[in-house]
């Protein structure tokens, strides 16, 4: 792994969402993934690794119904995110390629926005999109917080 600002990074809308979900302090599950979610964006700030946003991310997150939810993850996302990537003609017409069955409607964009900009792991908490990708020939890692445990250990690693 290199330190030097090559991990890029793209939490999908949810990722944002987790911690203003209603059930985080009732289902364990999502509580973790809470606390990984937090975790992966401050070991980015501390470690210099890009978290990537996207017209996409903001177009679902200005679509949330609940004004107080949407504000709250509108600060979450402008926190988190350090690097923009621009919707281009190439990213659309790879969003229509990885439009299969098991991903949501925005899902193809996120990978497309993820793989454009050389991530090398999109987070989503979303386990079918995850399974959805890891049919396809992907250069990004689709991968959910609890999978993805094993690489943030690794990050604080580097800290200490």
């Amino acid at each position: 792994m290199k330190k030097d600002g090559e991990m890029k990074i793209y939490l999908d809308t949810c990722c944002y969402g987790r911690p203003y979900d209603e059930v985080r302090h009732s289902q364990e599950r999502v509580e973790t993934e809470v606390e990984i979610i937090l975790d992966v964006v401050g070991l980015c700030k501390a470690l210099g690794f890009p978290i990537l946003g996207s017209i996409t991310l903001k177009n679902e997150i200005y679509a949330i119904s609940d004004a107080q939810k949407r504000r709250d993850i509108v600060m979450f996302y402008n926190y988190a995110v350090s690097e923009h990537v621009k919707m281009t003609n190439d990213i659309f017409c790879k969003a229509q390629e990885l439009n299969v069955p098991g991903m949501k409607k925005g899902d193809p964009f996120h990978a497309a926005h993820a793989e454009a900009a050389n991530a090398m792991f999109l987070l989503t908490t979303d386990a079918k999109f995850e399974s959805a990708a890891a049919k396809l020939n992907l250069s990004v890692k689709v991968i959910t917080p609890i999978n993805f445990l094993p690489e943030v250990e690794r990050w604080k690693r580097l800290l200490t």
